[in-house]
């Protein structure tokens, strides 16, 4: 019984004391409210980082669409997941080299560090690359 009790009395303090972490906060896109989430260096940044992936892909299948990763930073600039989105130039979803792309593309964007803004919050941060004739052609 006693036992029962003690359990009964330390539960909520268990309860209660579960941390969160930052990737546990609201996400805020990072347009909004003057927050200006952006990458030191913006689109230069982001050029520089995929340039070699750019050269080196040049039979991308299918050969034409788009690719969004869709980066969650926290209000530190720490990643803390990414979500990404193939489609093909009719946008309908698609895989780009039946998945090979996707996965160099993610692990060249988690290489990325130096996450900026203006207010913090855990915003989230676009990264495109338009594919064209099998090669791709802009990083936005």
């Amino acid at each position: 019984m006693k036992k029962f009790i003690f359990l009964i009395a330390i539960l909520p303090f268990l309860t209660f004391s579960q941390e969160n972490s930052d990737c546990d906060e609201k996400t805020m896109p990072y347009w909004v409210n003057y927050i200006n989430s952006r990458i030191e260096g913006e689109n230069p940044t982001l050029r520089k980082a995929f340039k070699d992936i750019q050269l080196a892909e040049t039979n991308i299948a299918p050969s034409s669409g788009f690719i969004t990763l869709r980066l969650y930073i926290t209000k530190t600039g720490e990643f803390c997941e990414m979500e990404t989105f193939q489609i093909d130039e009719n946008y309908e979803p698609t895989v780009f080299n039946n998945g090979e792309l996707i996965k160099d593309l993610e692990t060249i964007a988690l290489s990325l560090t130096d996450w900026k803004r203006d207010k913090d919050y855990k915003t989230y941060n676009l990264i495109r690359l338009k594919i064209k004739n099998g090669k791709i052609e802009e990083i936005f």
